[in-house]
């Protein structure tokens, strides 16, 4: 057995140490002389303080330690597991502050103005409200000291507003709210409305002065670009008396994609005969109040569906579907399937359908865009003749260099975009997955199924090839292929007219194969 002095030098623990371990229930003596006091500990007891060492240095607490030891070998796994995790989020929370460092620094470094920018929940605020669409914004000052006279001293309160309703930039025209704080109810008499501006959800803030107001609010969006949110509302300016500024922009913080928030598209079909028809894309927004029928605000935003057709009793094309209430859709990668709420209404002489679209950042944990369609006729379409085809070519199928077997590899919007070594789509996501061009024009393809990842092989007279194009019979689409030789491999590229193509109007992307 080892005196405590001998176990201090074995295990380099001092022996203040070890008598507090022992106080503690950690490190208990074998066998303490009733005469002298003196503590031994057996041999087992050096390969505890090993164990000890080893698990401080993990990170584990003098708690979690006695627990551990007190434990039968099999159950250790629990207890590490647990640490494992704890120091994951302690290494996510690490990384978001090296992160915020290296923004912080390179702000500091290119000596740009500095903000605290917080995000947190806010108050309501009561007003007498006007909006409109104004010239320049030299005119703010003017509108809101108009609408100051019009609210009686008796319920004023000493904060204004301005609400800036455009998604994008824009030099004139400017569709925009003003508003004076309220305190009382507002007499009919002063032409003004009532609105209480709220924010249901996380708000990003800043404070800053008049004069540094526009610097101020560029600084707000880069902020939330940068930290991955997603913008739910428009950016809402508070002028206090002093001439300070708070601006507030509605946010959601966006994750990890989540597949549990998609949702089965199998409903029963209930007919709405003002749905049918062919609606033309007007706006695509963060929220409904964005809105306004004269004022487009991001028409040409990228996305594909340029056009929305109802077809008669929810006939299925493209992404889509329908039934009373309800667009049903399906796209991207990963699969986002969603039910999403639409609404029909009538303004300035023209109809609108408003659509809650459940699109990438809502399965990233964010909120539905507000999609807005303007109904261009109410037609009963078919989907065959929505559809754009090609005009088939009569060509030989006499290019023996294609005949043969090719894998997919990766899926780019143009050919220079391919890199081998950095695919930019992932390998598990690609629908297509094989090619076999056989002699006298057939093709047989492969295709992974989206809902069980097992790949299908379509009949070769589904597919067919002549020099220089593939065909696809039942859509009636002509897509290009051509080489390209990179570092010593030979590539295949393949257009892909999907329905993107077909019924979206959209360029098509390049399917890449290796032989």
């Amino acid at each position: 057995m080892y005196k405590i002095g001998e176990l201090s030098k074995l295990s380099r623990l001092p022996v203040k140490t070890l008598r507090y371990y022992g106080q503690e229930g950690l490190l208990v003596p074998d066998y303490i002389d009733e005469e002298t006091g003196y503590r031994y500990y057996n041999a087992g007891k050096l390969s505890d303080c090993y164990r000890i060492i080893m698990l401080k240095g993990l990170g584990f607490s003098l708690g979690e330690i006695k627990e551990l030891l007190s434990l039968p070998k099999e159950n250790f796994s629990r207890l590490i597991q647990a640490k494992e995790d704890e120091l994951l989020r302690l290494k996510a929370q690490t990384e978001e502050r090296l992160h915020l460092l290296r923004t912080f620094n390179l702000t500091v470094k290119e000596n740009a103005s500095m903000y605290d920018i917080i995000i947190r929940k806010s108050d309501n605020i009561r007003l007498a409200y006007r909006r409109t669409i104004v010239s320049r914004k030299e005119e703010y000052g003017t509108l809101l000291a108009e609408m100051r006279r019009l609210v009686p001293d008796s319920i004023s309160g000493s904060r204004t507003v301005i609400i800036d309703y455009e998604t994008e930039f824009v030099s004139q025209d400017f569709d925009t709210g003003f508003g004076v704080e309220i305190t009382g109810k507002l007499p009919k008499a002063s032409g003004l409305c009532e609105k209480e501006i709220s924010f249901p959800g996380d708000t990003a803030s800043l404070v800053c002065s008049d004069t540094t107001c526009e610097e101020g609010i560029r600084a707000l969006h880069k902020y939330v670009l940068d930290h991955d949110y997603q913008i739910t509302g428009p950016v809402i300016r508070i002028n206090y008396e002093d001439g300070t500024v708070e601006i507030k922009l509605s946010v959601a913080k966006l994750g990890e994609y989540d597949a549990e928030r998609n949702e089965e598209l199998n409903l029963p079909f209930v007919n709405d005969e003002d749905a049918v028809g062919r609606w033309e894309r007007f706006d695509c927004l963060p929220c409904w109040e964005m809105f306004h029928p004269r004022k487009q605000k991001s028409a040409a935003s990228g996305e594909p569906a340029r056009e929305l057709y109802f077809l008669p009793g929810g006939e299925r094309y493209w992404c889509f579907g329908w039934t009373k209430g309800m667009l049903l859709s399906s796209f991207g990668y990963p699969r986002q399937t969603s039910r999403n709420k639409y609404t029909i209404q009538q303004m300035d002489g023209e109809t609108f359908l408003f659509v809650e679209l459940k699109g990438r950042n809502y399965f990233r944990g964010g909120l539905p865009e507000i999609w807005v369609f303007r109904k261009a006729d109410s037609r009963s379409y078919t989907r065959s003749e929505i559809r754009i085809t090609d005009e088939i070519p009569e060509f030989p199928a006499d290019d023996a260099s294609v005949i043969g077997e090719w894998n997919a590899c990766d899926c780019v919007r143009d050919i220079d975009s391919f890199h081998p070594d950095s695919p930019f789509f992932p390998y598990e996501g690609l629908y297509w997955r094989r090619a076999e061009f056989l002699e006298g024009g057939a093709i047989r393809n492969s295709f992974q199924d989206a809902k069980d990842g097992s790949v299908q092989t379509d009949e070769p007279h589904i597919w067919s090839w002549v020099t220089g194009y593939v065909i696809c019979h039942p859509s009636s689409t002509v897509s290009r292929y051509l080489f390209r030789e990179l570092a010593g491999v030979t590539y295949l590229f393949i257009q892909w007219k999907s329905g993107d193509y077909s019924y979206g109007g959209s360029e098509p992307c390049w399917y890449v194969f290796q032989r």
